[in-house]
């Protein structure tokens, strides 16, 4: 998989149910001498990433994770939660396991529903806000404000419109890189508005499928990721956001301004939430306009 393709495709990125999951894995297996990684992908995972959250999982209260050698009580406790994907079985000596974040956040100010009118002149539902409690910000010779809004709980959304984003892992990059560079700047529009939002996303993690788990002396030598599957959903509207993602991971033994307007997100748009903290973004997403709806609630 390629990290460096561009895209205007809505995509998201929550890393830490991955890392939540290949923790369990470790924590499972008990005895783990390392993992044996067979692409660039995995060992930027497992260095620049995995090496960070793993510390940050039992922190986290909105993660819980389950392990087990039988694909159907992993499938049960993922139907549960609101989940749909699914694991196939295991094979003799394997197991699974799988991970959900489940985030919900409520704006410090609530906001009003409002409609985004787009350069095309189409409209979708939205939210206006004023800019109490919100901060702003702009990168260097970018004139999209970073909007950063506070939740009762204290993480921070950030919402800024990019044309468009790099594919799997350096998304994180592109977003970390954002987010160190930003610079606090005026804001003088009345309020700011920004699309609801209802996503419901299945990938298959193609990137993890072969990362292998050594083990100490054993009959089996080392486990190795043959499923890899990640379901996000995101509901976003005037009262706040909910965000869940889950990950089940099967393995195998063996081997602008003349008046004061409302500044308008009407682009495609990158989203991502902090906690301080933590070492990485909770959460990571490019919007684009097909998952501009009202989720009507934030129930999943």
């Amino acid at each position: 998989m390629q990290q460096d393709k561009m895209t205007t495709e809505t995509q998201t990125l929550v890393v830490y149910p991955i890392s939540s999951a290949v923790r369990e894995a470790e924590l499972f297996l008990k005895k783990v001498e390392g993992m044996t990684t067979s692409n660039d992908i995995q060992k930027k995972f497992l260095d620049e990433i995995h090496a960070y959250c793993k510390g940050d999982v039992p922190r986290i209260k909105e993660i819980e994770s389950i392990a087990d050698i039988d694909n159907e009580q992993i499938n049960k406790w993922l139907k549960e939660r609101g989940f749909q994907i699914r694991l196939e079985p295991f094979g003799s000596g394997g197991f699974g396991v799988a991970s959900v974040l489940d985030l919900l956040g409520k704006w410090a100010m609530k906001g009003k529903k409002w409609s985004v009118k787009t350069e095309d002149d189409e409209y979708f539902p939205g939210v206006k806000m004023t800019t109490y409690g919100s901060k702003f910000y702009r990168v260097k010779d970018n004139p999209n404000f970073i909007i950063d809004i506070e939740t009762k709980d204290s993480d921070h959304v950030h919402l800024m419109m990019v044309d468009e984003v790099p594919t799997g892992l350096a998304l994180l990059d592109f977003v970390e890189k954002i987010h160190k560079e930003k610079m606090t700047v005026p804001f003088e529009y009345d309020g700011f508005v920004f699309p609801k939002i209802d996503l419901d996303e299945e990938t298959i993690l193609e990137w993890i499928l072969g990362l292998q788990f050594d083990t100490p002396n054993g009959d089996i030598p080392f486990y190795v990721i043959a499923q890899a599957l990640q379901q996000t959903k995101l509901k976003m509207n005037e009262i706040g956001f909910r965000v869940k993602s889950a990950v089940a991971l099967g393995i195998l033994a063996g081997a602008p301004l003349k008046k004061k307007e409302p500044y308008v997100i009407n682009k495609p748009f990158l989203m991502w939430i902090t906690r301080p903290g933590l070492s990485k973004p909770l959460f990571v997403a490019y919007l684009n306009k097909d998952v501009w709806k009202d989720p009507e609630g934030l129930d999943m």
